[in-house]
Parts: structure tokens; C-alpha cells; sequence
């Protein structure tokens, strides 16, 4: 493994937090870089750092490599260093994958679009949501979060097996966001609260220094505290 990865990110994203968290979970060095939002889009990104214009990302020694999925991945193959959290065994990897592969769509579609349409958008246009618009990405969120209360959750205290895995924290990261809307993702989930409580307690302190920013934005919007 390098002495170092350079790992490109900014913690208003949910996934750059998730892999900052397991990073620093397995004790990967890396030094951080900063991007500020909008300059991940810039051509000078797409030719230094990551062609897909996307953050997080990661340089090891030269070999560049985006989506934040594919570097877990990466690193998992590299290291023995992550197997706590993304297990090695045939069976329990196949489920942590499994949750991952559905994530996309289920948590990290509907909970991106009604953040951006909720609150991002309103904050940056100085202009009302389409109430039929938000309506529809909150009900698909609702959803969502429906499914992972009452079939991710229903028999354990984790989303696969007994302890907290990158399952969990690319969940979390993605959920969390929502406290920044008008959307509690816990009412009326006691199980989502309970897990929430236990995977925050379970990665920290890294889990609160990766939402220190998130919080602090939250905080200055007036909205709710989370936990």
C-alpha cells in the first residue's frame, strides 16, 4: 500500500464523509484536499485530478480513481486494513454488496433530489420549491426510508449482521443530510432512530468530525438538532 493517498473531497457530500469515516475507521493514511463545490467541474479537475469531474476521489502514486464505491473497493483489495467493515467472507460481502448496489437508487437517488429541490435549490435561487415537485421526491423518500425500517431493519441491530459495516455508514451519510430539510427521517421509525444512534456511536469520533461542516450549515439554517 502507498505511504499516502490523496483523497479529494468536501464534507458536504455524503459519500466523501462515508469514505472518510472508513478510512479513518481502518487507520488508512491519506492527506486531504479540499475541493470546493463547482470546482470539481472545472477542466483544469477533469485534467489534473478525476476526468469524471467527481468528488470523492483518490491518487495512489498515479493511479486515479473516482466514485466512491470503486475506491472501498479498491482499498478493500489493497489492504487487509477495511475487512472489519467490508468483510472478506463470501456471504456477508455478497450482502454488504447487495445493500450498495440497491443504495444507489433507493437511498442516494430520492434523499439527493429532495435535498438539492428542498433546500439546496431554494438556497442558491432565492426562489420556492415546486410544492408538487417536492411532494413527489418526499414521497419517494419516505418510501425509502419505510424499507429500510421495516426490511433492513427488521431482524438486527445493523443493516447486515451484527456490527456496523460500510453498509451502514453509506447509509447514514445519505440520511443525515435530510436534517437539513423539513424532513425528520426518524419520526415514526423508532428502529432508523435507535440505528442511527448506534452506527453514530459505533464510528466515532470520526463519524462526528466528517459532519462537523454539515452540522455547522445545519446549525446557521436554524434547522433541527439530529441525535
Amino acid at each position: 500500500m502507498a505511504s499516502k493517498y490523496k483523497f479529494y473531497s468536501n464534507l458536504m457530500s455524503q459519500p466523501c464523509r462515508s469514505l472518510q469515516i472508513v478510512m479513518n475507521l481502518a487507520k488508512i493514511p491519506f492527506e486531504t484536499v479540499t475541493i470546493a463545490l463547482g470546482d470539481h467541474a472545472k477542466d483544469s479537475f477533469a485534467k489534473e485530478v478525476n476526468s469524471l469531474c467527481t468528488i470523492p476521489c483518490i491518487n495512489d502514486g498515479g493511479f486515479k480513481l473516482a466514485e466512491s464505491i470503486a475506491i472501498l473497493r479498491y482499498l478493500a483489495t489493497k489492504s487487509s486494513l477495511i475487512i472489519r467493515w467490508y468483510p472478506t467472507g463470501a456471504r456477508m460481502r455478497a450482502r454488504v454488496d447487495e445493500y450498495l448496489e440497491w443504495h444507489h437508487l433507493n437511498i442516494r437517488a430520492p434523499c439527493t433530489g429532495y435535498f438539492r429541490k428542498s433546500w439546496l435549490e431554494p438556497r442558491n435561487t432565492k426562489q420556492p420549491p415546486n410544492q408538487t415537485t417536492l411532494d413527489s421526491l418526499m414521497s419517494q423518500v419516505n418510501r425509502s426510508l419505510d424499507f429500510l425500517e421495516n426490511v433492513w431493519l427488521a431482524e438486527g441491530d445493523f443493516l447486515i449482521g451484527s456490527d456496523v459495516s460500510v453498509a451502514d455508514i453509506w447509509a447514514i451519510c445519505e440520511i443525515e443530510q435530510l436534517f437539513l430539510t423539513p424532513l425528520d427521517p426518524t419520526e415514526g421509525r423508532p428502529k432508523l432512530k435507535a440505528w442511527m444512534e448506534r452506527v453514530r456511536r459505533d464510528t466515532n469520533p470520526f463519524y462526528d468530525e466528517a459532519h462537523y461542516t454539515l452540522w455547522s450549515v445545519r446549525d446557521k439554517s436554524g434547522q433541527r438538532s439530529q441525535l
